[in-house]
């Protein structure tokens, strides 16, 4: 930060600074320039930086003249990091933004995906002194999404996010049946699996009669084996009898 001190009248000997009747600079983050009057304080600290600061001008060599300002200085909240850990759909949420400094009062807000949390969703904030949790005790895929807690005293805002998944196991929507196939000919098992993330569905094979030895299917093949978009497997030439094991 900048004090100034501008000093109207010519000739004039020096500009000395002082903070509490010491005189300026005594440490590396002080900088007083002289030719213009100007105080410069870096990496400004609360305990250390705050109170009275003294400009002297020398007009004459036995006459000086003063003025006193006093620097308050302003500490910005600071958010203690937080994550959302692992959740399934069902599961109740409980998340605290602690802000652990930062001059009082503080005003502490939440939102989601940038915007205030719906009414909607069933979230309840408690804010208690330094302390806003985030509470839902029911989770749904509608909770999905970037969650932003935001702290503001008179020096600054700040905020944090984290990103809240509600994951729901994969099952399936249309299971594989046993199913003939006629030789050279096109055939599709028809397969799909629901889930958030969206589950990867993989295809192996196992040749032959006795017990399955399942292995992953070559795709590209000579393109003659095609998993489809909806996670069903396409074959445009069925060779001979195999066994297929759908792992989601």
């Amino acid at each position: 930060m900048y004090i100034h001190c501008r000093v109207i009248g010519y000739p004039y000997y020096s500009i000395k600074w002082y903070k509490d009747s010491n005189l300026l600079p005594y440490n590396h983050r002080q900088r007083a320039f002289e030719n213009n009057g100007t105080l410069k304080l870096f990496d400004v600290q609360k305990d250390v930086d705050e109170g009275e600061y003294t400009c002297n001008v020398l007009v004459q060599p036995q006459l000086s003249t003063h003025q006193s300002v006093y620097v308050t200085v302003k500490v910005p909240p600071t958010i203690h990091p937080f994550e959302f850990p692992r959740f399934s759909i069902g599961q109740r949420v409980f998340i605290p933004c602690v802000v652990m400094s930062g001059d009082q009062p503080v005003f502490i807000t939440w939102q989601k995906d940038g915007r205030p949390i719906p009414a909607s969703l069933g979230v309840t904030i408690d804010n208690i002194d330094f302390t806003s949790s985030l509470r839902i005790s029911n989770l749904t895929l509608m909770h999905n999404g970037n969650y932003t807690c935001i702290a503001r005293n008179q020096a600054a805002a700040v905020e944090h996010q984290s990103q809240l998944i509600v994951r729901v196991p994969p099952k399936f929507v249309v299971q594989p049946k046993d199913q003939d196939g006629i030789y050279g000919k096109a055939v599709i098992l028809n397969c799909s699996a629901e889930g958030y993330p969206v589950p990867t569905i993989q295809w192996e094979y196992s040749k032959g009669a006795g017990v399955p030895q399942f292995k992953p299917i070559a795709l590209n093949s000579g393109f003659r084996i095609e998993v489809l978009v909806n996670g069903s497997l396409f074959i445009k030439h069925v060779l001979e009898g195999r066994q297929w094991l759908l792992p989601v």
